[in-house]
């Protein structure tokens, strides 16, 4: 390959980047626009972690936006959300 031909390559790679970035930026700002809360931006984050095909940035992101409930499951039981807040209900 030239040099040529891997300056173009680079370039190319730098809009798709800059690209990505946009169009993450662009969604973030929709989100904004609903008025969420702090706690319900924990909770999107939280709930896009969980789409992360790398398991281990997952937790690391879901232990930083609520490591209280991190701390509640251990690495064989996860806690498991019910309707009321309490199993019985």
């Amino acid at each position: 390959m030239t040099e040529l031909q891997t300056d173009k390559t680079v370039e190319k790679d730098d809009v798709v980047w800059l690209n990505d970035i946009k169009k993450s930026r662009e969604i973030v700002q929709e989100i904004l626009k609903f008025g969420v809360t702090q706690t319900q931006m924990k909770s999107i984050i939280g709930l896009l972690a969980l789409e992360l095909e790398d398991r281990e940035l997952m937790l690391s992101i879901r232990s930083a936006v609520d490591p209280v409930e991190s701390e509640q499951t251990d690495g064989n039981h996860v806690k498991i959300l019910y309707p009321g807040g309490n199993e019985n209900e």
